[in-house]
Formats: C-alpha cells, structure tokens, sequence
C-alpha cells in the first residue's frame, strides 16, 4: 500500500479530534446532571403540590395548556403552574428564606428569573425542551473542529519534503499521483472529522432539549460552502508551503494571523471616508477573496437561513460558493505544480 504513511497521519489526527470531542462531551455531560440536580423544574412543581398545607387546583385552558394553582399559606407561597406540550412555565411568590428564591438560572431556552422585595421573592421559571434548529447551522458549528483537522494536516507536501523527499520519490508512482493521494487522504480525514462533531452536536442537542431541524432555499449552498471551507484553508496551507522543506508551523500560524486579520481590516475600512482608509480597503478587499476564512465566515450567515442572508461580506451565497470552490482548486493546483519543481 503505497499511501499507508497518509493513511495514519490521518488516523493521528482523527485521534486528536475524538479527544477534543471527548472532552466537549463530558462537559455537556457535567452541565446536564448539574442542571437536573439543581434546576429542575419537574421536582420544584412536585414540591411545591405535594405539600400537606398547600391548597391546588388544576384546570385546562382553551388553548390545551395544563394550569395548577399552589397556594400554601403556611409556607407563604403561591404559585401558577403552566404545562403545554413540552413547555413548562411557573409563576411564583415565596419567602427569600425558600432554597427556590436564590436560584438564577439560564440555559438555551430554560431560564429562573428572580425579583425581591421586603422579605418575598417573585420566580419565574420557563423551561422549554424544543428547538428549531437550520440544519445548516450544524455543519457551520461542524466547520470549526473541520478547521482544527485542516489546520493539522495542512502542509502536506512540506512533511514531504522535510528529510525525506528522496524516500517520497522511491514510490513506484508518480510524484502527481503521490501528491493527490496525499491530499485526497487528509480531505476525507477533514471530512469525516467535521461528521463527527456533528454527531456530537445532535447527542448533546439531544441532552438538553427535543430538536426539531428545518430547511430552506439556502441550506444546501450553506452546507456547501461549510463544508468547502475547512477543504479550502488545507489547500492554502499546503500551496503556501508545498516548496518550504522547514518553517511548516510558522506558515500556519501566521496563515492563521494574517487570515483572521484580512477581512477585518477590509470590512473594518469599507465605510472610511478618508483617502488613507479607502486606500487599505482597496488593497485588502481583493485580498480577502482569497481568503478561505473570511468563507467561513461567510458560512455562519448563510447557516441562519435566507434572514441571515440580508448582509454577506462576499456577496450571494451561490457565488461565493463557487468562487471558494475555484479557490480550492487554484490552491491545490498550486501546491502539486510547485512541488513538481522541488529537488531534494
């Protein structure tokens, strides 16, 4: 197998990734059991009913929605619990000695808001376990752990050349082909890396709330362009460094620097009035085109769905997806020509 070395520097850097979403995991995990120990609302209801000195009654609402009355005067407290579907909202006043009355809380849509006032609190308290969710929104959060993969495997061809370019050229194939081979190897890693962050944001999605996905005209250009993006910064990494044989992580760290600071100062200089700001907005305007993060940025508006559309810093999100498509492609056409000219 002539492209084993690739396959487990893929397998290395997939490693990694479970790690990172190891950890992502089991501080969601974390979050829930302490959210459910201390911020239940199901156990605050059954509390507050379940008590001997509390008078309840219960009636249903035109609109289907479950209304419990607790009033307890002994305990001073009294209380308007509302139940609809998976939505839970509870209107109550208490003593500020009530363990209740000290809780601020707020998670997704699930929040405890609290009010004193000589000697009594007001909570209110909404707990709801639904959410809408833009499908594209999930490939777009996806694209940061894609961007991480991309960032560690970027440069592909410069390992390459760093100490053992004469063992590369022994290969009974082409220096082409070994490039591609190299370079399909760590995309599909990029690929399968940003599928499984999105696994991970389903499971804890799922922790937390009931979710719901919609989609609309803008979502397959969305999940497109997130998934492009990632593809297009490993291409830039590696066109930039194809012919280098040392100074790889410099390349990437200040590919990093100088790809965050492109489309800020383009967008930063875009309304300048004066001639010395329209002059920095015409030389890095053009730069950010070929910027594959400011596509990425790009990717997060388009995720919120046509409303998020209203403003793109690079245009239609149709054009800007081909355009970073073409980019990719120049990128790696770059990368593999350059490295056709080096010699050991």
């Amino acid at each position: 197998m002539y492209y084993y070395a690739e396959v487990l520097r893929g397998m290395r850097a997939l490693r990694v990734i479970a790690i990172i979403l190891g950890i992502f995991l089991a501080i969601a995990i974390v979050v829930r059991l302490w959210a459910l120990s201390e911020h239940d609302p199901a156990a605050v209801a059954i509390a507050m009913q379940s008590s001997a000195t509390a008078h309840v009654t219960t009636k249903t609402l035109a609109d289907g929605t479950i209304e419990t009355t607790v009033n307890d005067p002994v305990k001073n407290i009294h209380a308007v619990i509302d139940r609809h579907g998976r939505l839970f909202h509870m209107d109550a006043t208490m003593p500020s000695s009530d363990p209740m009355s000290h809780n601020n809380f707020s998670l997704g849509r699930s929040s405890i808001d609290r009010n004193q006032r000589s000697g009594m609190t007001h909570v209110v308290l909404t707990h709801d376990v639904t959410a809408n969710i833009p499908v594209a929104m999930l490939f777009a959060i996806a694209e940061v752990i894609a961007l991480i993969t991309a960032t560690m495997l970027g440069g592909v061809l410069a390992k390459e050349n760093d100490g053992h370019l004469e063992l590369a050229w022994t290969k009974p194939v082409s220096r082409d082909r070994l490039a591609l081979a190299s370079i399909a190897t760590d995309m599909v890693t990029i690929v399968v890396s940003q599928f499984a962050a999105i696994l991970l944001i389903l499971i804890v999605c799922a922790m937390f709330v009931w979710p719901t996905f919609y989609a609309d005209a803008y979502t397959l250009l969305a999940i497109t362009l997130a998934l492009l993006g990632p593809l297009a910064w490993y291409a830039c990494l590696t066109a930039f460094s194809a012919s280098l044989k040392r100074g790889l992580g410099m390349v990437c760290g200040l590919g990093w620097l100088a790809a965050l600071a492109i489309p800020g100062i383009a967008e930063g200089t875009a309304s300048s009035s004066s001639d010395i700001g329209r002059a920095i907005h015409w030389i890095f305007q053009p730069l950010a085109y070929i910027d594959p993060i400011e596509y990425v940025h790009l990717s997060f508006h388009g995720s919120a769905g046509m409303s998020g559309m209203q403003v793109t810093p690079l245009g239609p999100l149709g054009i800007s997806t081909v355009l970073l498509l073409a980019l990719t492609i120049v990128y790696l056409s770059l990368a593999v020509l350059q490295w056709r000219r080096v010699e050991a």
